[in-house]
């Protein structure tokens, strides 16, 4: 993940790349581009430094302070990420991109208000309807989860001795569904639980890695739809959901292509690359193949450290995580 974490800063930071800086002075614009060089070479103490020279010497453009901030996240130096992410703010307060930034910083600081501020904010300046899309995800993988056990726990399944009752039980991801989505019906809802965790165990998955993605693809809306035409809980693509011959529109169907194609990606790129598998779900397996790791989309790293993110937050209050998935949260 490292690696997608420079890919990510450097593409993030302007949007579209390095050339999106501002000619700010020609030996201030130099500085940058050299840091951000550093940056995606994984030079990142070199980088650093530059960057850090550029914040002080210009206090003043915020693209030091981002660049900086950036740097900083990924080395894990989250406090001092906050703090030149802060800075940045302030000096413009509606650039989406640094809000953005902003809020995974202080989610990584535990300020989860700040950041959900953040995030709320960037959804509301930002013209740019990837950036809307990205905000939208973190504000879900950040939001409030549902406290285990939940109503209609089942008693313990001898065969899976890890999991705690509640994530046996299908009336407990019906409930996840109507917690995530209350315009469901119970009805609607009890269709989505059962599906959710039979088509998981048929696929031999993590009931909880699957509400991870359908929370953050759909927010648990069966009739999504994104820009690019993906539809349904599991934003399938149309191309994709008539490969697997399923309804996208039907929540059962949705989901059973949705959980078939995740399983798929991980027989294709290995179990214990369950990363690879979420950003093939989110680009294609063709480019994660070309890039050899997770592509350097802004759309594919926000979304596979949102996915990853919120599973790890349903594991830290259900416990139990499957040997298979354990990568997961090491890499």
């Amino acid at each position: 993940m490292k690696r997608s974490w420079r890919l990510l800063g450097v593409l993030l930071a302007g949007v579209v790349g390095v050339a999106a800086l501002p000619a700010s002075g020609a030996a201030a614009t130099a500085s940058l581009h050299e840091g951000a060089a550093k940056f995606a070479q994984g030079r990142l103490a070199e980088a650093e430094a530059i960057f850090a020279r550029a914040a002080v010497q210009r206090p003043l453009d915020h693209q030091g302070w981002l660049w900086l901030g950036v740097v900083q996240f990924h080395r894990g130096e989250y406090a001092h990420a906050e703090q030149s992410l802060a800075r940045a703010a302030r000096l413009v307060p509606h650039d989406p991109v640094v809000l953005l930034w902003w809020g995974h910083a202080l989610v990584r600081t535990d300020q989860l208000v700040g950041a959900a501020s953040a995030f709320k904010q960037a959804l509301l300046v930002s013209g740019n309807s990837r950036i809307q899309e990205l905000a939208g995800q973190a504000l879900r993988a950040m939001g409030p989860v549902p406290l285990g056990p939940l109503p209609g726990a089942a008693t313990p399944d001898a065969s899976r001795p890890e999991a705690p009752a509640w994530v046996v039980a299908a009336e407990s991801y019906s409930a996840i569904a109507r917690f995530y989505n209350p315009r469901l019906s119970p009805e609607e809802a009890d269709v989505i639980g059962r599906a959710l965790l039979g088509y998981s165990r048929q696929f031999n998955l993590d009931p909880r890695l699957v509400v991870a993605l359908v929370v953050i693809e759909s927010g648990f809306q069966p009739l999504a739809r994104s820009r690019v035409g993906a539809v349904g809980l599991g934003q399938l693509m149309p191309d994709t959901a008539r490969a697997l011959g399923v309804n996208p529109t039907d929540p059962s169907q949705n989901l059973y292509g949705s959980i078939r194609y995740l399983r798929d990606n991980l027989d294709r790129f290995g179990w214990d690359k369950v990363h690879l598998a979420l950003a093939a779900y989110n680009a294609g397996r063709a480019a994660v193949e070309r890039y050899e790791g997770i592509p350097p989309y802004p759309e594919t790293q926000w979304y596979v450290v949102n996915v990853t993110s919120l599973y790890r937050r349903l594991l830290s209050i259900s416990g139990g995580m499957p040997e298979l998935h354990r990568r997961l949260l090491e890499d």
